[in-house]
């Protein structure tokens, strides 16, 4: 039988040993970076992993540094336009502004709350999420707008359903999953489909905890009170989903209608569902997209699966963005007592509100039930050029006459943090890994390792001599005991094996151990691993491979009944039949037993060894039999 399975793709470039020309480090190149470089056309990196994500985090702070340069000088524009329009509107100064009784209307926003130090900006939401998050990343990768988080709720409407649920993309799920095969199940076209949708699906799941999480954690941030002069004790429409206002200004909770919900939880205020989304009919739109020209499918079967599929697609978005819509009417009708209660308001004094669009049913609903008062205030804070923008237009659907609308300033509120409320939350950032050490027996060598690190150390001496770096981070490394070679173990998302040797008085990178399809698939199935001076060979089930430990090559790779396999002359490392421990745990079992177990030597006669039905059984020249390589 030929050592190699027929149609294995041909060997792989062996990693490199490399040294970078930034800082001089040794660093390993493996092969599959390699295969990446050379598919894009790209030439061998000539810097080590650390140096390039240095230069990359470097390239970043400086992108970040011009886009804050070019906001901050959009926004000066914007500021010098904004002032200049107020001249044509009736300006008070915040300070002039005192009710004359309780009669008063308060109608607040997330401005409200970022007056008194609350880091409560969708920016700090994404920031509270970590980079890593898979609700960031569909939100950044599957939603339209450039930057989601300046306008988040109207941006939820904007998700590019082509990417979720075009032809070419969702033929690709159900291939991925044999959906298309004869004897595919329905199951299989059910998982293609929300694999396709899965972004969406992601918000749907995700969103509201995430967001109820980060809304819970939020503090005030200052002991200031920059509108003490503006609160009476009058009702509030509050937007925000904290209670500040009643603290900060005294508010009774039972005056204070939180519209979209309140983060409170007790008796008097179960943990209700936060509300937050666009206007009913904003997402329309995201369903209609321009099909790309598309190969069809094989037979009108698969083509009539393939429809089938993208109709499922639609359905799950659609029911996933039915729970990012706001239905204003539903909203106003729950809470029709408190918008009762407002005939006889006097005053109106809107603070810390974008005026965007989705919120105007509601304004529409405070100015109809004021309407029977005559001589009403309205009194509108506004931060910058889009409030006032929004302002105009909202005027144009209500029926208030501009003359009865003053405007004061928010942009000048300045305030002193204090304490830890102007901090962001903690994100959870990820490991640099955790250091492990390992010794040879004869106490000469050991290896370190840590995050992408490793390093082999002379004890004896008290110094390294051999120090590398990779671009993965190492799980485990360990030496063998006489210490002749190391092995590296990496994995996660790309898992392999380095290999080093000492040879010549010194340590050297070998290789990489060549892989096999499916790896993962197979390990569960790994009985043994046994060492020579020149090979390492792993025993499965029904498999034995064998590889060289002077380059890492696949040398042997043989199928045998199970487990009908026996190594003469060869060390055994570990004995994996009892506890069934998987290929890529055999290091952490490694160093807590005893390396130098040798078996007693075996009859090199082949003839004189005797299989039988998955029980191996060695003739020693004494005679002697030995069952299976159990412990």
């Amino acid at each position: 039988m030929p050592d190699r399975i027929a149609g294995n793709p041909p060997a792989a470039p062996m990693p490199q040993e490399r040294i970078c020309r930034s800082c001089g480090r040794t660093f390993i190149l493996r092969q599959n970076e390699q295969e990446v470089f050379s598919a894009r056309g790209w030439d061998l990196p000539k810097i080590c992993m650390e140096c390039n994500r240095a230069a990359g985090e470097q390239r970043e702070r400086e992108r970040q540094q011009e886009e804050d340069q070019r906001w901050r000088q959009k926004k000066e524009r914007e500021q010098a336009i904004f002032h200049d329009r107020l001249k044509t509107w009736k300006v008070v100064s915040r300070e002039n502004i005192i009710p004359d009784n309780d009669q008063v209307l308060y109608i607040l926003g997330n401005g409200f709350d970022l007056m008194h130090g609350v880091r409560s900006s969708y920016y700090a939401f994404r920031d509270s999420l970590g980079k890593e998050s898979r609700l960031r990343m569909s939100l950044e990768n599957f939603w339209t707008p450039d930057d989601i988080w300046a306008d988040f709720e109207n941006a939820l409407a904007h998700f590019n359903i082509k990417a979720m649920g075009g032809r070419h993309i969702v033929d690709s799920w159900l291939d991925l999953f044999d959906a298309y095969a004869d004897e595919a199940s329905a199951a299989q076209f059910y998982i293609a489909a929300e694999a396709a949708a899965n972004p969406i699906l992601t918000v749907r799941d995700e969103l509201q905890d995430q967001f109820r999480r980060w809304i819970e954690l939020l503090t005030v941030g200052t002991e200031d009170r920059p509108l003490r002069n503006l609160f009476r004790n009058g009702k509030v429409l509050c937007f925000n989903y904290t209670e500040f206002v009643e603290a900060l200004y005294g508010i009774d909770e039972n005056q204070v209608c939180y519209i979209h919900g309140c983060r409170r939880n007790n008796k008097s205020h179960p943990n209700e569902r936060l509300i937050l989304g666009h206007m009913p009919g904003a997402s329309d739109h995201s369903y209609e997209f321009q099909e790309e020209p598309f190969k069809p499918v094989r037979n009108p079967q698969e083509q009539y699966l393939l429809e089938a599929a993208q109709d499922q697609v639609f359905r799950l978005a659609a029911e996933s963005d039915e729970t990012m819509t706001k239905n204003c009417g539903d909203i106003i009708a729950k809470h029709e007592a408190f918008f009762r209660s407002l005939a006889g308001i006097q005053t109106i004094i809107v603070i810390g509100h974008s005026l965007s669009p989705v919120d105007w049913d509601y304004f529409a609903k405070v100015a109809s039930a004021v309407s029977g008062s005559k001589g009403v205030r309205w009194f509108f804070g506004c931060h910058g050029l889009r409030d006032l923008e929004n302002l105009e237009a909202l005027l144009g659907t209500l029926e208030i006459e501009r003359s009865d609308v003053s405007i004061f300033q928010t942009d000048d509120i300045r305030v002193t943090p204090i304490g830890n409320g102007n901090t962001a939350p903690a994100v959870k950032r990820r490991s640099s890994g955790k250091t492990h050490v390992k010794s040879s027996s004869n106490g000469q060598w050991a290896t370190k390792s840590a995050g992408c690190s490793l390093k082999i150390l002379d004890q004896k001496n008290g110094k390294v001599v051999y120090e590398a770096a990779v671009s993965s981070m190492i799980s485990d490394a360990f030496i063998t005991p006489g210490g002749e070679c190391v092995f590296v173990v990496i994995r996660g998302s790309d898992p392999g094996i380095l290999l080093f040797g000492f040879e010549d008085n010194r340590w050297r990178f070998v290789g990489e151990l060549e892989r096999i399809q499916h790896q993962n698939l197979i390990n569960p199935r790994l009985s043994r691993v046994f060492l020579t001076q020149e090979n390492v060979t792993f025993v499965y089930n029904n498999r034995v491979r064998k590889y060289d430990l002077r380059n890492g090559r696949l040398i042997s790779n043989r199928a045998c009944g199970a487990p009908e396999i026996i190594f003469m002359k060869e060390r055994r490392l570990l004995d994996f039949s009892r506890r069934r421990d998987r290929m890529d745990a055999f290091p952490d079992k490694l160093c807590e037993l005893e390396l130098y177990n040798y078996f007693p030597e075996a009859c090199e006669d082949r003839n004189w060894l005797n299989f039988k039905s998955g029980k191996v059984k060695r003739c020693l020249r004494e005679q002697q039999t030995f069952s299976s390589f159990k412990s």
